[in-house]
């Protein structure tokens, strides 16, 4: 009496047979050479038989995983793949023995082949970090794994991006940025792709104009990203939109919640208050810096120098200020005291407040009458 699993082997034997009955010769040829691990005969008649069977799209699936993917001709892979899809996406084909739909068999060789060149390219320019005497040999290997990967799967945004850092880190600019480019377009709601040209652009050499569509798409996608917002508010910056540069930090503020992070954006929004000559608002940016990080010297230095602005400011009766030598005194004391804790904290760099302290005892002389 048969078994269902002998019933089911034998059916499965059935239909085996009667697949290879109907193939023709050039792929009866093709298949034995395969089998048989005779790969110059394999790539002789697979060919021919795309020829003689040019509606069949297990021909060029085979074509490409074993005779292009094992050579590394990716291109030709890729083309093959692309046109078993055009024949028929959804008939179940026999590849290395297993029965599965076209679709899926090119879904799954496309992401295994470029795993395997993206992760070789990873692999590399992780050595340069072990071995940097030795960094143009890494990137070049690097460089060459990456772009096979990105003939292998063209839509894969971050293999772009990846090829346009290591790209930036070879010195070519020009190859950088279209690689950068590339990325956007060929996945233009990725935040990655986004964010990542904006970066490469700047560094390249690109105007914050051009940057900015970037980083404005790349907030869109993920609006609560602060290293994101920092580049952002630097770009409104630069171009003259200090009020917009200023909204996106506090936006970027609100939406933070590591300590660290945000003492960050308070001490970058007090910069940018300083350089707008606000040093009011700077003041309470750098002591909000301060206060989450008592290590940031560099917010207590922000501080001391808004002090000394706002001391600037009464003594001279600058920036709409009334002229007030006491409130002038009082803020250079202050000055003077942030910048002594600065001194403790950077200890290495004590010498190098030395003149600004110096300068900052002399204005509050002057404002004391002394």
């Amino acid at each position: 009496m048969l078994t269902k699993k002998s019933i089911f082997l034998a059916i499965l034997f059935t239909l085996s047979m009667i697949m290879v009955a109907c193939s023709s010769q050039e792929y009866t040829t093709a298949k034995l050479a395969l089998q048989q691990s005779d790969w110059a005969k394999a790539s002789e008649w697979l060919p021919k038989a795309m020829a003689v069977e040019p509606n069949n799209p297990e021909i060029p699936i085979v074509l490409g995983v074993e005779i292009y993917a094992k050579d590394s001709q990716w291109a030709n892979m890729v083309n093959m793949f692309e046109t078993a899809m055009g024949i028929n996406p959804e008939k179940v084909v026999e590849v290395r023995g297993s029965f599965i739909s076209v679709k899926d068999a090119v879904s799954n060789y496309t992401e295994f082949y470029w795993a395997q060149e993206f992760n070789i390219g990873v692999e590399q320019f992780k050595k340069i970090q072990e071995d940097p005497d030795n960094k143009p040999d890494y990137l070049e290997t690097a460089i060459f794994h990456f772009i096979n990967a990105a003939t292998i799967n063209p839509t894969d945004a971050n293999t772009h991006a990846t090829l346009a850092r290591c790209y930036f880190d070879q010195g070519n600019k020009g190859a950088a940025k279209k690689a950068a480019l590339t990325a956007v377009e060929k996945n233009p709601e990725s935040f990655d792709a986004n964010f990542g040209a904006g970066q490469i652009l700047i560094r390249a050499g690109a105007s914050s104009k051009d940057v900015l569509p970037y980083y404005e798409k790349a907030a869109l996608i993920e609006p609560s990203n602060s290293k994101l917002l920092r580049e952002l508010a630097g770009t409104y910056y630069d171009l003259g939109l200090k009020e917009k540069s200023i909204e996106v930090f506090e936006n970027a503020i609100t939406n933070e919640e590591d300590k660290i992070v945000k003492a960050d954006l308070y001490f970058n929004l007090g910069v940018i208050h300083n350089q707008m000559k606000n040093f009011e608002g700077a003041e309470t940016a750098f002591d909000e810096a301060f206060y989450l990080n008592e290590d940031d010297f560099e917010a207590a230095l922000g501080m001391a120098r808004s002090y000394e602005g706002l001391g600037d400011n009464f003594l001279n009766g600058y920036e709409g200020f009334e002229k007030d030598i006491d409130k002038a005194a009082k803020w250079f004391r202050k000055a003077e005291k942030k910048l002594k804790a600065v001194m403790i904290l950077d200890i290495d760099n004590k010498e190098s407040y030395q003149k600004n302290l110096e300068l900052i005892r002399y204005k509050r002389d002057v404002a004391e009458g002394n």
